[in-house]
């Protein structure tokens, strides 16, 4: 009898100890787990700071006292490491009524080495509309290596409904022929390439639906 009531006792501080232990095991495996997913995740952050080793800056804008922009100041970056790709610096002049009358772009490369200048010149119209561009780009060293000038016209609702591009000596040199609706957007745009000569280097019209381009036509006289 003494020997059961001994077994008895020794029996049950094995299910009390088991009772205590088996909590204390999910727990730390619980904990471990945490573990591990914490350090998988600063692991991925340590990856993420490595692989984005340049910091980028946020344009810099400077205003006149009418809170125009006229200069801003950008990096840009390269996809791949993210790394610098250029500075790019902008500048711009006004007329009283706020159009932008002139625009000036200078790219410089990682080691401040001027790459390009681009400068843009626009005039406008009693309502504002643009109906002139010049553009001209110059290398690093100042020499000029293209120049372009567009006029612009507009419908009565203010659309632009024609493109014409010039050729040094004032001869068309392109015709942009568009078609907007009531709304602005596109029925169709007629497009039209020349030669010096003043003949047709290409004539193309595109028609487009609500869904996008609907259809090309070719319409170069054979």
């Amino acid at each position: 009898m003494k020997t059961f009531i001994k077994n008895l006792k020794l029996s049950h501080l094995i299910l009390f100890f088991l009772t205590l232990m088996i909590p204390l095991f999910f727990v730390q495996c619980k904990n471990s787990k945490k573990a591990k997913q914490e350090n998988a995740g600063n692991k991925d952050t340590t990856e993420l700071t490595t692989n984005n080793k340049v910091k980028r800056e946020k344009p810099k804008l400077i205003h006149d006292d009418k809170g125009n922009i006229i200069e801003r100041h950008a990096y840009s970056y390269r996809k791949k490491d993210g790394s610098i790709r250029s500075k790019d610096s902008y500048y711009y002049k006004r007329d009283e009524r706020g159009n932008v009358t002139e625009e000036i772009k200078e790219s410089y490369s990682p080691d401040k080495e001027l790459k390009f200048k681009n400068v843009n010149y626009y005039s406008y119209d009693d309502k504002d509309q643009k109906i002139e561009q010049k553009f001209f780009s110059y290398d690093g060293e100042g020499n000029l290596k293209r120049k372009a000038r567009n006029t612009f016209k507009y419908n009565e609702n203010g659309y632009l409904i024609e493109d014409l591009g010039y050729f040094d000596d004032g001869s068309i040199k392109s015709k942009i022929i568009l078609d907007p609706d009531e709304t602005g957007a596109l029925r169709s745009e007629e497009y039209i390439h020349y030669n010096k000569d003043g003949s047709k280097k290409d004539h193309k019209k595109y028609y487009y639906s609500q869904y996008g381009l609907k259809e090309t036509v070719d319409l170069m006289e054979k």
